[in-house]
């Protein structure tokens, strides 16, 4: 259990982190790495579907690391749109 806790902490901040900083950074992954992320990412909310919870922290726990995802595939989303259009320049 404090593994669990420890883990959700540290989501949190990471999640309020990116949402607080003022400057951008450009951080690359391969896609497997990605790939192992979104995949713990999803054993997350699995874990904590399946905790002791209250509700309203299980609920607020799952909408972050949603919203992560989001972020991440919107990101993702970006770059490879951006890779295609100077492969088309050239």
């Amino acid at each position: 259990m404090k593994q669990l806790s420890f883990l959700l902490i540290a989501i949190l901040v990471i999640g309020s982190a990116f949402t607080l900083a003022e400057r951008t950074f450009s951080i690359t992954f391969t896609e497997s790495s990605l790939n192992k992320h979104w995949t713990k990412l999803n054993a997350i909310k699995q874990i904590v579907d399946e905790s002791n919870l209250p509700h309203q922290q299980a609920k607020f726990i799952t909408a972050t690391v949603d919203s992560l995802e989001m972020e991440i595939a919107a990101q993702v989303q970006s770059q490879v749109k951006a890779a295609d259009t100077t492969k088309l320049k050239k």
